[in-house]
């Protein structure tokens, strides 16, 4: 259970300064009591990795550019692995639906007091998507972004976001 002192709290933010290369304040939303603890083996790409013992996650309310539309999919597969690298532990939150269609694990993820999904959102390295009933987070979410945005944060300081990772899947962009 993540310890939800004011100090970690702060220090938390500290390290996404550091590493997402922005002031990232904490006003993201706060870990529920019950969460199921796993070790990151594995960051597939800014939205998705692996866990033991849970297996494939894909971050619940986000979308983070593929790794084909470089040089965003990396990036943001990059700013991923810095706030969880391999053989880190966190903390999953389910919502409504625990599984999507191709058996991944639905969850938000939490890094301390940190929510991992809104963190990539407010650093700039994901977009908020959400798929009802999904939609625990989502004004945390959708405010993550406005702020991100407003501040040309990760690749709103650049056209990272021309394309959406939604639409470059649905072949929209090229």
């Amino acid at each position: 259970m993540p310890n939800q002192s004011s100090m970690r709290r702060g220090a938390w933010a500290a390290v996404l300064v550091g590493t997402l290369g922005c002031a990232v304040q904490s006003d993201g939303p706060t870990p529920p009591a019950d969460m199921e603890a796993c070790r990151v083996t594995r960051v597939v790409d800014g939205d998705s990795l692996e866990c033991d013992p849970v297996g494939r996650i894909r971050l619940l309310g986000i979308d983070a550019p593929e790794l084909a539309q470089q040089p965003f999919g990396a990036t943001s597969l990059e700013a991923l692995e810095r706030m969880i690298p391999e053989g880190s532990r966190v903390w999953l939150e389910e919502d409504v639906e625990p599984r999507d269609r191709y058996g991944r694990a639905l969850r938000y993820v939490w890094a301390g007091d940190e929510m991992v999904n809104w963190a990539m959102v407010r650093g700039g390295y994901a977009v908020l998507l959400t798929y009802p009933p999904n939609v625990r987070h989502v004004e945390s979410l959708q405010a993550a972004q406005d702020a991100a945005r407003s501040d040309r944060s990760g690749l709103w300081a650049t056209d990272g976001f021309e394309c959406t990772p939604r639409d470059f899947r649905r072949d929209a962009c090229r």
